[in-house]
């Protein structure tokens, strides 16, 4: 009807003449089509506006669903200009990670090509999380458009080696045979890890491997690439039957032969192996014969045997060499440091870092140039991870400066094994930096890089240390703690007093174990650590500091009234463990000068009812009753005590002894307050004697 209308109305504009005769006999219907049908076209026009605008405002929500489901939202309109926001956030490098991820997966999900370009553009994002995303929605677009934008920007010289690999593995997800030309482009490429993704996305594509040769794939190409897609899998589906037939035969025969080779091993003994039957048997045609061979070799240890390891450090398998290499490693031959070093250019991934962490083992600083040189390399990082681990073992500060600049490295996993080699080798030229890495956004860098500025022990690094007892990070605070006990100057000590009042329990019994094992801080530290433990009810590590103390001390003559008060404390602390006889001895000789603490005393005379050594007991009221006859109350109410735990026990007899000896001191027993109830206990004993008696 609209269109109807726009005709009238063009035609109207076209021949003025008839405008008149039209709108005599229409003027009305027409005018309120007219009207009718542009108010309905600007509802729509304005709902729409309206979707578009609300659906772009969600792309930045917190909500992950939300925003994934608003870029699908505004691809499925298939506009322009709901497109246009989406390619806006693909462009703008300073939006959120978590927002450009949803978009690019929208345009994933949707398998839309528009902006194809625009998602080759965040491989080379410093974030791992979006260059993967990138990867995965570029992989299941498939569409001819995108294939070829992916090939272009692939073989573009331009392009960094690192955007080609992933580029190359997008390719290889689509699983499209157009991709296979440009694929084949790039096995003329210098990188290696760049041929090795292009060989595997290869074989993903078209179930052909065992051959990187660009030469032979042209030749393959141009004799498979005429084929229809129906005929391209066919094809593809015989190839993996008949691989898997030829696979199955070939590990039925590997597992013979490797009974076989075991049995005779098993036969002679393992720890008489003859090292002439593993060396042939490291040459098997086999590879799990010579994998099997290699771990052997790696138990026996002799010079035969590292001989024959290094002449299979070249094998043409690698799990083979893998196991070589790594044997090579546990053995610690140095005869083994060059063929090593050799290894370190393996076209291997996993063997170059087996060869790195092996040189690690071995503990030889003359790896420590080359391992440098490696590392300074663009590759892989799991093999910089391993290079950085084995500098940190060898030891060999030249790796100082060079393992610094990979503290501020992309990977969090490089900054964090950096941080811990630094520690190994504890040169206080990595303080500063390892201080900073304090502050990384990852926990796992900030624990390693407590855990080495605790091993270095530079003083510098107590505040910053002291900050980190706020981390979030239960595990950060524990490795902070551990760290102000290495270095256990009075700063760190008062920190981790600060410590024990962690939400944690391992942060609190971290801070407990250092605080016990520092011996070089002064006296009165030493006695504040005693005291908290003391005070919070943690006796054993309280007993082991006084200790320390009066072992420390105790020659001092300047600090033996300090050291005095010291033995009562851990007097106090053995009479809390129920530690009855020490606290006695020190009970007993504490009495020697400190003779006017009843609270002692009585403590003391607790700790001899606890083993019963009444006479004990008995001489030391003697005692006190002659130097001071303050202590008449306490001496007279101990021995009452006494006769009471006598009578008590049984023994009637011992108690009338006593009560007769009393009596030869004193007549009245004490003055009434006691008399009576020794009378009473005699009573008691006498009737008890005459009723067994009876």
């Amino acid at each position: 009807m609209l269109r109807e209308i726009k005709l009238i109305i063009s035609g109207i504009l076209l021949y003025p003449a008839c405008v008149f005769s039209i709108m005599g006999c229409t003027s009305i219907p027409v005018k309120n089509a007219i009207v009718e049908e542009e108010q309905k076209e600007s509802k729509s026009d304005i709902k729409l506006r309206r979707n578009i605008d609300e659906w772009t405002l969600q792309l930045y929500s917190d909500d992950p669903t939300i925003r994934s489901s608003a870029a699908v939202s505004l691809l499925g309109l298939n506009l322009q200009s709901a497109q246009e926001p989406l390619i806006s956030i693909l462009k703008d490098s300073k939006v959120r990670e978590d927002v450009k991820i949803s978009v690019i997966k929208a345009f994933g999900f949707a398998r839309d090509d528009c902006a194809v370009e625009h998602l080759i553009q965040p491989l080379g994002s410093e974030s791992e999380p979006v260059k993967t995303a990138a990867v995965n929605a570029l992989g299941r677009i498939k569409t001819k458009k995108s294939i070829n934008l992916m090939a272009n920007a692939m073989l573009s010289p331009k392009q960094p080696n690192e955007v080609k690999i992933l580029l190359a593995k997008a390719l290889g997800n689509t699983n499209d045979q157009d991709a296979v030309e440009s694929l084949i482009k790039m096995l003329r490429a210098d990188d290696r890890d760049l041929r090795e993704t292009v060989m595997t996305s290869l074989e993903k594509i078209t179930k052909v491997s065992n051959n990187n040769d660009s030469s032979w794939w042209k030749e393959w190409w141009l004799r498979n690439k005429s084929k229809t897609r129906e005929q391209w899998l066919e094809e593809i589906v015989l190839k993996q039957e008949e691989k898997t037939q030829q696979l199955e035969g070939r590990i039925e025969q590997l597992k013979e032969e490797v009974a076989q080779k075991s049995i005779k091993l098993i036969e002679l003994g393992y720890d008489k192996i003859d090292p002439t039957l593993l060396s042939e048997a490291i040459k098997s045609d086999y590879p799990e014969v010579r994998i099997f061979a290699a771990k052997e070799l790696a138990k026996i240890k002799e010079s035969s045997t590292i001989e024959i390891l290094i002449k299979a450090i070249s094998d043409k398998e690698e799990e083979v060499r893998i196991e070589v290499v790594q044997a090579l490693g546990e053995i610690g031959d140095e005869k083994a440091i060059k063929p090593l070093i050799h290894a370190l250019n393996d076209e291997n991934l996993v063997v170059r870092e087996k060869a790195a962490k092996a040189l690690g083992q071995l503990g030889n600083n003359e790896a420590v140039t080359v391992l440098i040189e490696a590392l300074n390399k663009k590759t892989n990082f799991p093999i910089v991870c391993s290079i950085i681990e084995s500098l940190g073992k060898i030891g060999d500060l030249r790796a100082v400066d060079t393992l610094i600049n990979f503290l501020s490295h992309e990977k969090s996993e490089i900054r964090e094994c950096t941080a811990a080699s630094l520690g190994k080798l504890g040169d206080a030229r990595a303080v500063e930096h390892l201080i900073a890495a304090l502050n990384d956004e990852e926990e796992r860098v900030r624990w390693y890089a407590a855990d080495s500025l605790g091993k270095i022990g530079n003083p510098i690094c107590v505040e910053s240390l002291i900050k980190r007892l706020s981390d979030n990070s239960a595990r950060v605070r524990e490795s902070a703690v551990t760290a102000l006990g290495q270095i256990g100057n009075q700063q760190a000590i008062e920190a981790l007093i600060k410590a024990l009042q962690d939400v944690d329990k391992r942060v609190v019994d971290q801070a407990a174990e250092r605080l016990v094992n520092i011996e070089d801080a002064t006296f009165d530290i030493m006695d504040s650590v005693a005291t908290t433990f003391y005070n919070s009810a943690d006796y054993k590590r309280a007993e082991i500091v006084l200790n320390r103390i009066i072992t420390k001390y105790a020659k001092f003559p300047e600090l033996q009234d300090k050291v005095l008060q010291i033995k009562i404390k851990l007097a106090k602390t053995l009479f809390a463990l129920k530690d009855w006889q020490n606290a006695l001895n020190v009970y007993e000789e504490v009495l020697k000068r400190y003779t006017n603490d009843d609270t002692i005393k009585k403590e003391l005379i607790h700790c001899i009812k606890e083993l019963k050594q009444f006479d004990r007991a008995l001489k030391w009221f003697a005692a006190w009753l002659e130097e001071n006859p303050q202590n008449y109350q306490l001496c007279w109410q101990g021995r009452l005590d006494i006769a009471s735990a006598m009578f008590d026990q049984g023994k009637y007899e011992n108690v009338k002894d006593l009560i007769n000896v009393l009596k030869t001191e004193d007549p009245n027993l004490g003055g009434e307050e006691f008399k009576s109830h020794f009378q009473t206990l005699n009573d008691l004993c006498r009737n008890s004697i005459t009723n067994s008696k009876g």
